[in-house]
Parts: C-alpha cells; sequence; structure tokens
C-alpha cells in the first residue's frame, strides 16, 4: 500500500505535527509519501519517508495537481490523505482523476454545511474522514450531510521514546515554580487569557516565586508582549519564540495551560502531560477524552478567574499537583500510543 499525505501548511503547527508523525509510524509498516510546502515540515521529514515539494498555491494549482496526477499514477498511490482545507479539494479531484481513494483529516471542530463544493469533496470523492476526537465526530455528523460510518475516530499518537531522549536536559528554570503555554500564538489558543489568569494569581496578595514560559511565534506575538508589560509580567514571562524541542520546557514546568477555544485532541497537552506536567485546559474538542476534571488535570472555562483560581490549588497543594501529574502520564501511556494511532489507520485505510 502506497499512501500520500497532502500537507500545503505554511508554517508548522499541530497539523504538520500530526502529518510526520502519522506518516512516517506507517512508513515503518507501508509506503508513505508526504506532499509538502513548509520548509519546516521538510527539515522534519523522517528519512524512510516520500518527499515531494510542491508549490500549493491554491485550490486550482494547475501546476501542483499536474505534478500530484503524475506521481500518483506512476508511482501507484492507494490512498490520499488531506490534512488541510485548501488540500480537501486537490484531494477530492486527484481521486476522481486516478480513482485513489481519498481520507479527510480534520484535526478540531469545524462544521461542514451541506454545499455543493462540500458534497463534491466529502460525499463523492472521499472515502472516509479522520478525526481526533468523539466530539469532532458528533459535530460532522449533526445533520443527514454526513453519515456517522464514515467518519473515524483516530486518537494521535505520542512516540513515549522520543519524547524521553528530548526531554533528557530539561531547562533551567528561571523560578521554582514555572508555568508554560505552548502553541500558534492566534485569537483562537487564548494566550491573552493565559495572562490575564496568571497577573491575577500572581496579584492574589501572596508573594511566589513562579514564572511563564510562551512557547511559539504567531500574528498575536507583538499584542501578547504588550499585554505582558501592562500586566507589570516582565519579570516573570518569558516568550521563547518558537522551539523545536518545547519539550525540556514541558519537562521542567509544573503546569501546563492551554486554552484553546477549538481544539481537537492537543499533541502538546498530551506530551505536556505524558512529561509531568499538571494539564489545565477548556472543555474544547476533545479534552474531556483525556482528563476526568481534578483526576489527571484540571478542565476550566476560558476564563481568568477560573484559571487563577485553579493555579492556586495547584501550586498551594503540591501533593494534590504530583498526583495530577502522575495519573496524567499513565492517561496518556495507556491511550495515546503510536502503535494503537498506526493500527487503527491501516484497518480504516483496508476496510473503507
Amino acid at each position: 500500500m502506497h499512501i500520500l499525505f497532502l500537507n500545503s501548511a505554511r508554517r508548522w503547527g499541530g497539523n504538520e505535527k500530526w502529518t510526520l508523525m502519522a506518516a512516517g509510524a506507517l512508513g515503518e509498516q507501508e509506503r508513505a509519501t508526504v506532499a509538502w510546502r513548509a520548509d519546516e515540515i521538510g527539515r522534519r521529514l523522517p528519512s524512510h519517508i516520500g518527499s515531494l515539494r510542491l508549490p500549493f498555491v491554491s485550490e486550482a494549482d494547475v501546476v501542483t495537481l499536474g505534478r500530484l496526477y503524475r506521481f500518483v499514477q506512476r508511482e501507484k498511490v492507494d490512498i490520499i490523505v488531506s490534512t488541510k482545507r485548501k488540500d480537501y479539494v486537490t484531494g477530492a479531484l486527484l481521486s476522481l482523476l486516478t480513482g485513489a481513494r481519498h481520507f479527510v483529516r480534520l484535526g478540531i471542530v469545524r462544521p461542514l454545511p451541506d454545499t455543493l463544493i462540500n458534497r463534491f469533496i466529502f460525499k463523492r470523492h472521499c472515502a472516509g474522514i479522520i478525526v481526533n476526537a468523539a466530539r469532532i465526530k458528533e459535530e460532522l455528523t449533526r445533520g443527514a450531510f454526513i453519515g456517522e460510518s464514515r467518519v473515524h475516530v483516530v486518537y494521535n499518537g505520542v512516540d513515549f521514546g522520543a519524547l524521553e531522549r528530548a526531554a533528557e536536559k530539561p531547562a533551567e528554570k528561571p523560578f521554582p515554580f514555572m508555568l508554560a503555554a505552548s502553541g500558534l500564538l492566534i485569537p483562537r489558543k487564548g494566550f491573552d487569557v493565559v495572562l490575564e489568569g496568571f497577573k491575577k494569581w500572581m496579584d492574589d496578595g501572596r508573594k511566589k516565586e513562579a514564572g511563564l514560559w510562551i512557547l511559539g511565534d504567531g500574528p498575536e506575538a507583538q499584542r501578547l508582549r504588550d499585554q505582558g508589560r501592562e500586566y507589570g509580567l516582565e519579570k516573570h514571562l518569558f516568550f521563547c519564540g518558537y522551539q523545536t524541542n518545547p519539550y525540556a520546557y514541558y519537562a521542567a514546568a509544573d503546569v501546563f495551560v492551554l486554552l484553546s477555544d477549538n481544539e481537537g485532541i492537543s499533541n502538546a497537552l498530551l506530551e505536556a502531560m505524558y512529561l509531568r506536567c499538571a494539564a489545565v485546559t477548556t472543555r474544547a474538542g476533545g479534552a474531556e477524552q483525556v482528563i476526568v476534571s481534578g483526576e489527571e488535570g484540571w478542565l476550566i472555562e476560558r476564563d481568568s478567574d477560573a484559571l487563577s483560581a485553579v493555579l492556586a490549588r495547584i501550586y498551594d497543594d503540591r501533593e494534590l499537583s504530583a498526583g495530577l501529574r502522575q495519573r496524567g502520564r499513565e492517561k496518556v501511556r495507556e491511550i495515546f500510543s503510536m502503535e494503537k494511532m498506526k493500527n487503527t489507520l491501516l484497518r480504516i485505510f483496508r476496510e473503507n
């Protein structure tokens, strides 16, 4: 079986990480190729995975479509997996032209209105839709447009060995108690709420030796820096930029915070939990499938007061924090292995 992944992203993110993880795992047993655009994807491609760099200018990019058509025919591609919205049309067209089976991967909750283009992609030229959380499946199948049997929940895999190796040397902690928050700095991720909640907790009348690492870059970076200065947090707030190895920070951090308003099941959340961070996140997407609030972490509203209150509990009760961290790690190890993800994907590709 030859599996071709399409990823037209301009920058690195969770979807791109999933693409390389899935291709890498499947490539150990089957033939896998990634068609890509962003330099970071090319740099991170595993050596055993095929590589095809393309311009991916638009859905109607005839150069990209032509090269993909020739590649699919010449290299006898059986399965096409499109991973970005722009790629869904490309994947459907390739399926129409070549007969290769097309699967769509959706990583966040996204309603699909019953339009002509969506019927072309998801009804006529899509063998199945892969999602990483039951909530995404529920949203997709709420109407009669897409049947439940065509949507498959496949949990993200975590490469435990690679994580352990990458985190062998934890980052140096500027304060005894450190929070970490990572991701693309965009409004959906809620970094502004993280900063506001951190400030409220720091200003609750008790002195704390604590800091916050912000790992990532994006269009909100300068606004968040300005917000931190306005709050007077300069000595406690560390903008670390994009990190190829965020795991050293997760391994050192006491708490990992993710306050997105829309997620599937975040790779960063799983990795931080495995590396024994106490996780604080919203119920967005699939977090409830990972965390029972108060057991493996905390599920809160996307609200600064809620974050401040939970940080106070974790900071004041180190026994509680230790329990959260250990149970979170065990939950991730139990459910989110790379082997389970690989085997589930292979079964779906063979049966649909």
